[in-house]
Formats: structure tokens, sequence, C-alpha cells
């Protein structure tokens, strides 16, 4: 870790090969842009605690075993009020399965189990929180009746996912977490 410039706030976690300028990359591949070669799924990260400002995981989360022990590290390594940016899979799509190395999909309610409101109403799997802050579906390189739909669906997510999203699947879906 001693390649841990202080002045990088942001952490991107799997960066792959396209590393986010200014950030810290790690990846579990050898041949990525990462400054830390890790495993994810192997904890405590070696990394320090309350360090980050900013996390970025772009279709990484559907890879891990434990999304769970992610969101507690990621929870660790952040201090309060950090943005956590989040693309992956949606439940629906193709995509979860075109990749062998994919896991799980995603819907909109993915990470409630993180905030202190379903906390408090229901149970509790983990201390780590995190409010959502944005959650939007994504067609890559979508046509007019694509942005269309997606507007749709993006306006009413509980009507889209329970009704829709197998007739009309969106391919990802984005969020905006911010650590409580």
């Amino acid at each position: 870790m001693s390649n841990l410039d202080e002045s990088i706030r942001t952490l991107h976690l799997g960066c792959g090969r396209h590393k986010e300028p200014d950030s810290y990359g790690v990846d579990l591949a050898e041949e990525s842009a990462a400054d830390l070669i890790w495993d994810l799924d192997r904890r405590p990260w070696p990394l320090p605690d309350a360090r980050f400002d900013r996390v970025v995981m772009t279709d990484v989360l559907e890879h891990v075993g434990d999304v769970i022990g992610v969101m507690e590290e990621s929870y660790r390594v952040t201090a309060p009020g950090a943005r956590i940016h989040i693309q992956a899979p949606f439940a629906a799509s193709h995509y979860i399965w075109t990749d062998p190395t994919h896991r799980r999909g995603f819907t909109s309610r993915s990470f409630k189990y993180f905030s202190e409101s379903f906390s408090q109403a229901h149970f509790q799997y983990t201390k780590a929180r995190f409010e959502v802050i944005s959650c939007e579906y994504v067609i890559v390189n979508p046509k007019w009746f694509d942005r269309l739909l997606l507007r749709l669906a993006n306006r009413s997510k509980f009507r889209y996912e329970r009704r829709f999203m197998y007739w009309y699947p969106a391919e990802n879906i984005r969020f905006e977490l911010e650590r409580r």
C-alpha cells in the first residue's frame, strides 16, 4: 500500500484496464491497471479505514461471492458521506448469464437492506449503512423507443419490476449510494 498517494480520494474497485483518472485501483487481474492486485472476497482489504470519499464499482458486484462483505469493506474504507457509484447487470438482463463468472443481477431494491429504515423495520444483515441517492435502469446504445420505455420504467420502478421487467429488460442498473 506504499503507492497510495494521500491526495487520492477515489477508490476504483474492479478497475480492469480502464482505471478512472486520479483513483486508486483494485482488481484481481494481473493484467489490469490496478495499483493493488487483490481478491475483493478476501477480507479485510489492505486499505486504511475511512480513507476514501468516493468508490466506483462498474460491473464488479455481480462477480463477487459475498456482496454484503464487499459492501462492509466499502463502508470501512470510506468516510461518512462518501458516495459509492455502482453499475451492475439488471436482474432480467441477458448480460447476467452471458458471462460465466456472473453470480447475480440486481434490482432497484437490492441495496435497501443497507438502510437504517429497513434495519429498524425488518431485520439487519449488517451494520454497514448506505442510503440510495439514485437508481436508474440503463441500456447501452439506446434507440428512441428504448429512451421512452426507460423513462417510463425509471418513473415507476416497482411496477416495472413487478410486471414488465421480463417483457422489456433493461441491460444494466446504476446506483449512487451515500455512506452513513
